[in-house]
């Protein structure tokens, strides 16, 4: 086995092609990068205020508040409830190591595309059994036209995270279909990890898995075990993943949400044909198209090109659904959620990608007499360089044709109270709440019947003092959600609820001189958390169990 210190004196030719191919696809995605302003998208303003959230709750000792307090000018937005911060906390960390907003997000992006790469390089190698295609399909993945602009247009941090784990949705579909389901932790941390970055990705996946559990069942009805490796894994997901779903359904059971009233009309969105494949926003472009040509001329016997089709129809069938072909009216009551079917992109780069880097190496494979290609590099050469050339070329081309534009944030930016409430269509905001430009208006004032109090704030809690003690109510600034609690000078505990002006906590006194409030979480969000730490301890154990009997046997 050669070293560590062997392969940087002397690395194999698969690992210098590997990382020659590594840095040409990485640089060139990152190429926008290299400035110290922050680029702009769509989204920038929401994620880089969550990133500075979690700064500010991490370096207040309260790192996993659902209520981010910075929101609003500090009446909080539960952004943690509804949108899963999993990878968030890298950037977050960054600034709290003093990086600066735009540097900690742009290393953020960099760290995005490389993870997409390695886990793109992982899951089809895994399938192949070798690195080209494994190579061919990162390219591909890392430099479609839908990822580059999801990064540089939109930046949907939810989806750009996303991108790291659905090669393993697919490698672990490829597992339980030709591999009687060997490897169920590929599916199970695909599956987890989308929905720790993306819920919407996720419903997605999960879509994807329903349909190969389908194909896949006349195996599974004759091989039980199967069936019951997919249940213990799913199981294990929905627990691991417990803390952030579990509560997020609860808050949505308890309160009504602006949601609700969202204007967004899914078929309006749909795109035309012809958008499918041109070059510009949305759009998948032509590339990932030109790569499974090949499919027409190799032989479909093998399982991995087998696969690799059943990829290119899920792939060409999930670009087809962003198209008024499929009937976005007939179904917008149901589907509406989804916002924009342009989302099923990202399913068919995944796809399209896996299934291109298969058929194109079969094809070159096959062109070998005997199919030994390792004997002439030549062909594997050729391949790889005409991949990255056609992949380079339609990057840098579309990076220069969505005018990126830059904003150097400083590191006060969100101290200014009217930049906390950058939430774009502020859907997690309760019903209740009538001028949302209000909400972060008044942040030190609480209110009762006839009077004006001046309030305290210390972290996620703020003290309301001088209360005559025949108050009503109080409210307090404090946007609602189920969890927050409230006690007198005693410490007995007080019944809050949501019927403050504009949205506000309500406290009833009681008599009290004094109420304090804050954020104390619900019991179903305490379970939660203690099943999601007790369900990854059990799998730490039982990791560590297995390798010792590895090492034991060895």
């Amino acid at each position: 086995m050669m070293t560590l210190q062997g392969i940087i004196r002397k690395p194999s030719l698969n690992q210098r092609r590997f990382l020659l191919v590594f840095i040409i696809t990485i640089v060139t995605a990152c190429l926008p990068l290299f400035t110290v302003n922050c680029i702009q998208g769509h989204d920038i303003q929401y994620h880089l205020l969550r990133i500075e959230a979690l700064k500010v709750g991490i370096q207040n000792g309260l790192p996993f508040l659902r209520v981010n307090m910075l929101f609003f000018g500090g009446a909080g937005y539960a952004s943690s409830m509804f949108y899963p911060d999993f990878l968030l906390y890298v950037p977050a960390l960054l600034r709290v190591a003093g990086f600066e907003i735009n540097t900690a997000f742009h290393i953020f992006i960099a760290l995005c595309f490389i993870a997409s790469f390695l886990t793109c390089f992982y899951a089809v190698k895994d399938i192949t059994g070798e690195q080209e295609p494994a190579l061919i399909a990162s390219v591909i993945y890392v430099l479609t036209q839908y990822h580059l602009d999801d990064v540089y247009v939109r930046c949907a941090i939810g989806e750009i995270t996303a991108f790291i784990f659905l090669p393993l949705v697919i490698a672990g579909l490829y597992d339980l279909a030709v591999r009687e389901f060997k490897k169920p932790w590929l599916l199970g941390i695909g599956i987890t990890g989308t929905l720790l970055c993306h819920t919407l990705s996720t419903m997605f996946s999960i879509g994807l898995c329903v349909v190969a559990f389908l194909f896949a069942l006349p195996i599974i009805i004759r091989k039980p075990k199967i069936l019951v490796k997919l249940i213990i894994t799913a199981v294990i997901c929905v627990a691991v993943s417990s803390f952030y779903w579990l509560p997020m359904i609860e808050q949505m059971h308890s309160t009504v949400f602006k949601y609700t009233k969202s204007e967004f009309d899914v078929a309006f969105e749909a795109l035309l044909f012809k958008d499918v494949f041109a070059d510009k926003w949305p759009g998948i472009g032509i590339a990932p198209f030109l790569f499974i040509l090949p499919g027409f001329f190799v032989s479909h016997k093998e399982k991995e090109v087998l696969f690799a089709d059943a990829c290119s129809a899920a792939g060409v069938m999930a670009a087809l659904f962003t198209t008024r072909f499929f009937p976005w009216k007939r179904f917008a009551s149901h589907l509406n959620f989804i916002q924009f079917p342009w989302r099923l992109f990202i399913m068919a780069t995944a796809l399209l990608s896996v299934s291109g880097a298969i058929y194109c190496w079969k094809y070159i494979k096959g062109l070998k007499e005997g199919n030994e290609i390792d004997k002439n590099a030549r062909y594997v050469s050729a391949l790889l360089i005409l991949v990255i050339g056609i992949m380079v070329v339609s990057a840098v081309n579309v990076i220069g044709r969505t005018e990126i534009e830059y904003y150097s944030y400083s590191g006060d930016y969100y101290d200014y109270e009217p930049y906390t409430e950058s939430v774009i269509g502020g859907e997690w905001l309760p019903d209740t709440v009538e001028v949302r430009d209000s909400i972060g208006k008044h942040v030190s004032e609480a209110y009762t019947e006839d009077d004006t109090l001046s309030v305290a704030r210390d972290r996620n809690t703020l003290t309301v003092s001088g209360l005559k003690g025949n108050e009503v109510y109080v409210d307090v600034p404090f946007t609602f959600y189920l969890g927050y609690a409230a006690e007198d000078q005693n410490g007995a505990q007080l019944k809050v609820d949501g019927t403050g002006k504009n949205g506000r906590v309500r406290v009833y006194p009681n008599g009290a001189e004094s109420v304090r409030v804050y954020y104390a979480g619900t019991a179903l969000q305490h379970a939660s958390d203690m099943l999601s730490l007790v369900t990854m301890a059990g799998l730490v154990i039982v990791l560590v169990i297995r390798a010792g009997k590895k090492r034991k046997t060895a």
